[in-house]
């Protein structure tokens, strides 16, 4: 976990990162039984208008997830996650996630961060744009003057 008082304004969030591949989506799909045929066959994503067979819009949002939980640790909360797609990892591209901190509230009890959150694909796709809240437990005696 990040050391909440070590957190400022600006700081980049390390980067998660995952290919776009039918072994990663086919292990989703079996969990969440979403086996619809443009998640799994490129001819099916073309006839909808995409070059290939494309990510599951939830999985695309669990990689923002599974970024903040690496980056706050098991100590840590996501209190929020708004995003919005704006296009779909499509099989074969490698999705990047990404963000930095746009305000630090420290507190009492926790330390509560708002971020800028994104995703884009390898080719420079803005896949998704959007903002996150994490909550840390602050040091004792952190938030008293």
């Amino acid at each position: 976990m990040i050391e909440p008082s070590s957190i400022s304004v600006g700081d980049e969030l390390p980067v998660f990162e995952r290919e776009g591949s039918l072994h990663h989506w086919n292990r989703f799909a079996a969990v969440n039984d979403e086996f619809a045929d443009h998640h799994m066959d490129d001819e099916a994503g073309r006839s909808e208008g995409f070059e290939a067979s494309f990510i599951m819009e939830p999985l695309e949002h669990a990689y923002l997830h599974a970024m903040l939980r690496a980056w706050i640790g098991e100590e840590g909360r996501i209190v929020r996650c708004d995003i919005r797609l704006r296009s779909p990892l499509l099989r074969g591209r490698v999705l990047t996630a990404g963000g930095h901190v746009t305000a630090v509230q420290p507190g009492d009890d926790e330390v509560v961060v708002e971020l800028e959150i994104w995703e884009v694909d390898d080719q420079g796709t803005r896949l998704v744009p959007g903002t996150a809240t994490v909550a840390l437990p602050a040091a004792p005696g952190a938030g008293s003057q």
